[in-house]
């Protein structure tokens, strides 16, 4: 008929291409063997703060008497502290208590109770510390008492930091000593295992009698801290092999 366009006939359908298998990756790291090394480092650091315990203790013939003489040691020691430049945050309770014990006066056995107060006392300014602390130990009088004197670091995370990253790098170059006598190469890390470590305590307070506070002398030093760390590397495999 006229007028009519003639139907295109159907292309036919492609067949689909087959997908590729993936191929795999080169294997790069021998995780059935390795090497394992555990490395030491160290930093040290100036303290700049000392963390004081300080305090009083009196005794009396009652829980009262023996409480009121040690709060008042107390109490002017926290007041010399004050005055000396320690900051309120800077002083806190850290032992409150009271036991009994039996004595024996002119009237016979009695019973003596003794009161103990401490205060822990934080000194930002590490030079002065040795005055400070005497001028508390003195006001406080006789009922006066200094448990300890340490010294430290405020921010101790980035000496630790550093500690780490020298153990770390210790373990690095035994396990790359280790790899060349077996004739091998390090390939990743598989496993990192921090042992103990920390600050290494080093008494540095020279002290007289409780009856001689004008003869103490403080010699701050360095503070230490000590980082252990074992690592675990596989071997590198190269690529191709």
């Amino acid at each position: 008929m006229a007028g009519v366009t003639p139907t295109q006939p159907t292309q036919p359908t492609q067949p689909t291409q087959p997908t590729q298998p993936t191929q795999p990756t080169p294997t790069t790291q021998d995780l059935s063997g390795g090497v394992t090394t555990t490395g030491q480092g160290a930093a040290t650091a100036v303290p700049d703060v000392v963390v004081v315990e300080l305090g009083a203790e009196a005794s009396g013939d009652d829980v009262q008497v023996a409480l009121d003489a040690a709060n008042a040691g107390v109490h002017a020691a926290r007041e010399a502290l004050l005055s000396g430049g320690v900051a309120p945050g800077d002083l806190r309770t850290s032992q409150t208590s009271t036991w009994t014990q039996p004595s024996t006066g002119p009237d016979g056995a009695t019973t003596l109770v003794t009161a103990r107060l401490a205060l822990r006392v934080t000194v930002r300014d590490v030079e002065a510390s040795g005055e400070l602390v005497r001028a508390a130990l003195g006001a406080a009088g006789p009922v006066a008492r200094l448990d300890s004197m340490r010294f430290a670091v405020s921010d101790p995370g980035p000496l630790a930091a550093a500690a780490r990253a020298e153990a770390f790098a210790d373990a690095r170059a035994r396990a790359e000593q280790y790899a060349a006598l077996a004739g091998r190469a390090l390939g990743q890390v598989v496993e990192v295992s921090e042992q103990g470590g920390g600050f290494a305590p080093v008494p540095r307070l020279l002290s007289a009698k409780a009856e001689a506070y004008d003869a103490m002398a403080v010699d701050p030093g360095r503070e230490q801290v000590d980082a252990s760390v074992t690592v675990r590397w596989a071997w590198a495999v190269a690529t191709g092999s």
